[in-house]
């Protein structure tokens, strides 16, 4: 098991490449890791979409899905992508699809890989 623990706060749980500009993208790598002060956890899924234990659908465009603190997003490059910031989620600007989540996360939680198995906090998905 691989796993570490995040503090209480609002975070981009989805496709990173969905709100990550070229530099940033280029500095991930797979596993645990920060891009400056916002820490991250990034997962290679070679799927189109992957489902959560809410039921939530996300859209998998790259292999780079993962959490990231949500104060990254930039809006500006939301937009240059055709995606905007709707009530917690990354949506398709024109057709309102969710493509992934803003969470707000209370309390600490942890971020674990076990089993075939992601879990950020309470939110498990299924590999």
């Amino acid at each position: 098991m691989i796993n570490t623990k995040f503090k209480a706060g609002k975070y981009y749980i989805g496709d990173l490449a969905k709100i990550l500009d070229y530099a940033n993208l280029t500095n991930l790598k797979y596993g645990f890791g920060s891009l400056d002060e916002f820490a991250y956890v990034n997962f290679e899924l070679e799927c189109d979409e992957i489902a959560d234990s809410d039921g939530f659908i996300y859209s998998v465009d790259s292999a780079n899905f993962g959490i990231i603190d949500a104060k990254i997003i930039d809006d500006e490059l939301l937009s240059s992508r055709i995606l905007t910031l709707r009530h917690g989620f990354i949506a398709n600007k024109f057709s309102s699809h969710p493509l992934a989540r803003i969470v707000d996360f209370k309390d600490e939680f942890e971020v674990s890989i076990c089993n075939n198995e992601i879990t950020f906090g309470n939110i498990i998905l299924n590999l």
